[in-house]
């Protein structure tokens, strides 16, 4: 993405609606500034305004999420879809998403720097995702763990695979260009899992140092013909007309502080997720179950 957004890419960026990004300029709550007679966003500071806006709200008194949620961790489209339509149908709340992966989204809730977290961590030693991670790792944290859907994982490849690539032994020999995702993120923890498991030396893979922050970025890179092969979901393969290999299905969940559950905007969220157009629209998307959509898959008071 670019380094200066407009008013319309940065209410996409946050996936918040147009009025209310000019509700935040109007307050004085968001860095723009107003260049030829138009609203100009660095999207350095917006990102470092998420961040620090998220640390107001959560030091303040407790806040109870009347209004405002920050989201960290874990990139995916069905979560991005479930934001932009709780902004659309609860516009008194402000819920905006931060990609900075999993683990970093996990980090970011248990130091106070976000309101929920997004993630699908895989525990190499049980093969769960992030119940058996977070019991592991972060034996403190009282959450509910909410599921978004299942999803499919696996290669992303140009369309009608002209190197033939048929799973991830192929990445190996430097046949074909790799992209991959950044140091703690699900995606990137199943694939170092999948390629131990496999026996393949990450040296061995040209591209491996090479780093996409979203699932959409890796889909764009392949499509580009800057690389070959990435690793992804099952829905950007599909919506770029590109061909998909499948490797796993996994769990993405939303972990939710138990003292905040009942908040305002996490029932707002709650209504959405739960909802038939909700989950027939992700249906659609492709590469989705929506088998444990909006119900509680774990919990820890």
């Amino acid at each position: 993405m670019k380094e200066m957004l407009t008013t319309k890419e940065v209410a996409e960026y946050l996936s918040i609606n147009e009025k209310q990004v000019y509700r935040l300029i109007k307050d004085r709550k968001i860095p723009a500034t107003r260049i030829t007679g138009k609203w100009l966003f660095p999207k350095n500071l917006i990102d470092e305004w998420i961040m620090m806006s998220a640390r107001e709200s959560v030091a303040a008194a407790q806040n109870p999420l009347e209004s405002q949620m920050v989201i960290a961790g874990s990139n995916d489209i069905a979560l991005e879809l479930l934001i932009k339509n709780a902004n659309l149908q609860y516009p008194n709340y402000t819920i905006s998403v931060s990609n900075v992966g999993s683990l970093a989204g996990i980090v970011a809730l248990t130091h106070g720097n976000c309101h929920v977290a997004a993630a699908h961590l895989l525990d190499q030693e049980t093969g769960e995702y992030n119940s058996s991670f977070i019991k592991k790792h972060f034996p403190e944290l009282k959450i509910v763990l909410l599921n978004v859907a299942h999803r499919e994982q696996g290669l992303i490849v140009k369309k009608g695979n002209p190197l033939g690539i048929k799973g991830l032994t192929d990445l190996a020999g430097g046949k074909c260009t790799f992209v991959n995702r950044q140091d703690g993120s699900g995606t990137r923890v199943l694939l170092d899992y999948r390629l131990k498991e496999n026996g393949i030396d990450p040296a061995g893979i040209k591209g491996y140092d090479r780093i996409a922050n979203t699932h959409m970025e890796v889909g764009l890179e392949v499509f580009s013909g800057s690389a070959d092969v990435g690793l992804g979901i099952m829905t950007v393969a599909k919506m770029l007309d590109l061909d998909f290999i499948p490797l796993t299905t996994e769990r993405f969940d939303l972990i939710i502080p138990t003292e905040t559950y009942s908040s305002g905007a996490v029932k707002a969220l709650r209504e959405v997720l739960s909802s038939k157009e909700f989950k027939s629209h992700i249906i659609k998307m492709g590469g989705y179950e929506t088998r444990d959509t909006g119900k509680i898959v774990y919990e820890r008071a």
